[in-house]
C-alpha cells in the first residue's frame, strides 16, 4: 500500500509542478491524474517556455526524490510506517527520472505515446538520436547506481536481524517486502488506470515508468550480497506486513480524489 500511495502521489505532482510551470508563462490548463492538457490561447511556444515547462516536472521529481530520501535518513530511528513511503518515494522518483531519459528513445522524431515532458524539449531542440541513446545512457547509469544501495535501506526494516543476516535470507526477505509488494501494487495500478483512465498515451508512459522501477528493484536484488548489515541497522519495524489503518485512509481519500477529478480540473488562480 506505501507503493501505490508513493506512486499515485508523485505521478500527480509531476504534472501538477508542469501545470503550474506551464501557468508562470501564460498556458492554463486542465490537470487531472493522468497528465494535462493546456489551453494556448494567446500565448505561443517558444524555446524559453517549452525547455522551462516540459522539463521542469524531472527536475522537480529529481529534488523530489532527494527530499523523500533525505526524510528517511533523517526519521528512520523512528518507527514509523511514513518513512517506509519514504524510501519507496526516492525509489520511484528516481525511476521516473530515468525513464524520462528513456523515453525520447522509444519513439524518435514521432510525436506518439512518448511524446511529453523531455522528449518534447529534445525534439524542440532537434536533438539528434545519436545524442539521445548517450543521454538516455547517462539516466539509466544514475538509476542503476542507485539501485545498488537501494536494498540496504529496505532490509534495515526488518523486525529481527536474523532474517538478513545471510544473503540467502535477505533475499528471502527483499523479495516478501519489496518485489511481492512492488508487483501487486503495480497491478493494482495499471487495473485502476485501466478502469479510471482509458489514454492509451499515459498507459504506455506508466507501464515504462513500472518497468524502471521494476529495473531498480531487480539491480538490488542481484546484488543484495554486497550490502552487509549489522545488528544496530536492524530497525525492527514489527508491523511491516500488516495493513496500517492510516495508510489505508489515505489511500481510500487519493482514490476517491483521482476518480472523482478524472475529467480534470483548472487551478482557482
Amino acid at each position: 500500500m506505501a507503493f501505490v500511495i508513493a506512486y499515485m502521489v508523485i505521478i500527480f505532482l509531476f504534472t501538477l509542478v508542469t501545470a503550474l510551470m506551464g501557468k508562470i508563462f501564460g498556458f492554463d490548463s486542465n490537470i487531472n491524474y493522468s497528465g494535462l492538457r493546456f489551453d494556448i490561447g494567446r500565448h505561443k511556444w517558444d524555446t524559453l517556455s517549452i525547455f522551462m515547462v516540459w522539463s521542469f516536472g524531472t527536475f522537480f521529481t529529481t529534488l523530489l526524490g532527494g527530499l523523500f530520501y533525505y526524510l528517511f535518513s533523517q526519521f528512520r530511528a523512528t518507527v514509523n510506517l511514513a518513512n517506509l513511503i519514504f524510501l519507496w518515494g526516492a525509489v520511484i522518483s528516481f525511476s521516473i527520472v530515468a525513464a524520462q531519459g528513456l523515453l525520447p528513445c522509444i519513439e524518435p522524431g514521432e510525436r506518439l505515446a512518448c511524446y511529453t515532458n523531455l522528449t518534447v524539449v529534445f525534439a524542440w531542440l532537434s536533438v539528434p538520436i545519436w545524442a539521445l541513446y548517450i543521454l538516455c545512457f547517462f539516466f539509466m547509469a544514475f538509476l542503476l547506481f542507485f539501485s545498488i544501495y537501494t536494498s540496504k535501506p529496505f532490509l534495515s526494516f526488518s523486525y529481527s536481524f536474523s532474517k538478513v543476516s545471510k544473503t540467502n535470507r535477505k533475499r528471502k526477505y527483499y523479495f516478501e517486502t519489496v518485489i511481492l509488494p512492488y508487483l501487486i501494487g503495480s497491478g493494482a495500478i495499471l487495473m485502476y488506470h485501466s478502469f479510471t483512465y482509458p489514454s492509451v498515451n499515459f498507459h504506455v508512459l506508466n507501464l515504462v515508468y513500472i518497468i524502471c522501477i521494476g529495473l531498480s528493484l531487480a539491480v538490488s536484488f542481484l546484488v543484495i550480497n554486497i550490502n552487509d548489515m549489522k545488528s544496530e541497522e536492524v530497525l525492527r519495524y514489527k508491523n511491516l506486513q500488516t495493513i496500517s489503518p492510516v495508510l489505508f485512509i489515505i489511500f481510500v481519500l487519493l482514490l476517491i480524489f483521482f476518480t472523482a477529478t478524472n475529467k480534470g480540473f483548472y487551478l482557482p488562480f
